[in-house]
């Protein structure tokens, strides 16, 4: 039996983690440059990881605000592809898991 109340806690933890580390990375992002045009080149290259790991994390987010919409409709722990419950494991290192490792 799946316990939704600590469920929706992780998720919801699991979210304002998410949302923290998004947060930071857009203020990094939000810098202004600096004049030294080798120094602002490293912190380009440096943008550009950051951009990626901020692609990334918005990804992360979508999936666990899934996981909590599945929740809340009672479809959570459910295959979104072919029904099959997914397996209990599956769920306790992906809480955020949508698919059976199958339809993964």
């Amino acid at each position: 039996m799946i316990n939704h109340d600590k469920i929706r806690a992780e998720l919801e933890a699991i979210l304002a983690e998410l949302k923290s580390r998004e947060t930071a990375v857009e203020n990094r992002l939000s810098q202004p440059g600096v004049a030294d045009w080798e120094e602002n080149a490293a912190l380009t290259k440096d943008d550009e990881v950051l951009s990626k790991i901020s692609d990334a994390t918005m990804a992360e987010i979508h999936k666990v605000q899934l996981a909590l919409n599945r929740l809340e409709e009672g479809h959570y722990g459910k295959c979104a592809s072919c029904g099959k419950n997914i397996a209990k494991a599956r769920l306790e290192a992906l809480p955020f898991a949508t698919q059976c490792i199958k339809c993964a």
